[in-house]
């Protein structure tokens, strides 16, 4: 949480929003999202902290949610300038331990692929982008120009939760988080992909959390209705869906070993990546999952680090060999 993005934040009198409650910080991400706002948001020594105990050596820097979207086109372009030079600054602290994403004010497109463009010369890895918009869908033809400029750039760009479109559904219980972020992120990805960005971008490098969140489970239904319901199912794209969709690159935060090797098995080991989620999840999860996979040590090695390291372009420290 980028200092620049909580000052915007904490000035927002409606949701999402920064705001203090008994003495402590809170951030409310929408109705009944509301989530405490802890010391390890903001401070990267913290981080580096709960690297150490979890046993990971170098981490993807990339700023929380709710982002940027939510302000004004220029107010938002400046806001994500100043969080990315935080995110370089940090990185520039600590170069063999964090590598980092920008964010980007993706609900004004061409200033978004300009932010992006300055960041990756700052040297941030890429980009985070949200699953939704302010509300509004990231497959909107005006947006295409960003994912065109990540595209020029070869630099990832990383799909996370936010507020849901569907949590007026999601209300009972913990289903927001549970649920509406997995649905969120399901369809923002299939809108990508039926509006034909890898027909486009056939390398593009796009990440999508969680596992690939829930569309590894449901890829036969997606090809059916591709087939049977033609023209429109799944857009103008050449070729069943799931030839694009494996083109995705997945993470393995899900905290349950079957949907990993699901992933395995979709996907294919080149492209899965080790995630932690934090600080949402705890972060000595990830590597423990690893450890409950059954994988070879070539194959572990690749989901380790190897993907990362080639997928965000890395240049990890030699390894001696004793």
């Amino acid at each position: 949480m980028p200092k620049a993005v909580a000052r915007a934040l904490e000035q927002r009198a409606e949701t999402p929003r920064i705001f203090k409650r008994d003495g402590k910080m809170l951030i409310e991400y929408g109705e009944r999202s509301v989530a405490p706002l802890a010391p390890v948001f903001f401070e990267p020594e913290l981080i580096l902290e709960q690297m150490h105990g979890a046993g990971i050596d170098h981490a993807v820097l990339s700023v929380s949610i709710p982002g940027v979207d939510w302000l004004g086109a220029e107010h938002g372009e400046d806001v994500a300038e100043a969080a990315n030079e935080e995110t370089a600054s940090i990185v520039g602290r600590y170069p063999d331990r964090f590598s980092g994403l920008a964010t980007v004010p993706l609900q004004a497109p061409e200033r978004a692929a300009e932010v992006l463009r300055r960041s990756v010369a700052l040297g941030l890895k890429g980009a985070m982008i949200y699953s939704n918009v302010a509300g509004a869908h990231l497959d909107e033809p005006s947006r295409r120009v960003f994912f065109d400029a990540a595209s020029s750039l070869d630099v990832a760009v990383m799909l996370h939760p936010t507020y849901p479109l569907c949590a007026p559904s999601m209300m009972a219980g913990g289903m927001i988080e549970m649920t509406g972020f997995l649905v969120d992120t399901t369809t923002a990805t299939l809108r990508l992909v039926f509006d034909g960005l890898f027909e486009r971008h056939p390398d593009f490098k796009f990440i999508v959390p969680h596992a690939g969140s829930l569309i590894p489970y449901f890829v036969g239904r997606i090809d059916h209705f591709g087939r049977v319901q033609r023209p429109g199912s799944t857009g103008a794209i050449t070729g069943p869906a799931s030839d694009h969709i494996r083109k995705l690159y997945v993470d393995t935060v899900s905290e349950w070993p079957p949907a990993v090797r699901l992933c395995c098995d979709f996907f294919g080991v080149d492209r899965i990546m080790h995630g932690t989620d934090h600080p949402f999840w705890p972060m000595a999860l990830g590597p423990r999952l690893l450890g409950q996979l059954e994988l070879s040590a070539e194959d572990r090695a690749k989901i380790e680090h190897k993907n990362a390291a080639r997928v965000f372009q890395i240049q990890l420290p030699a390894i001696k060999v004793v």
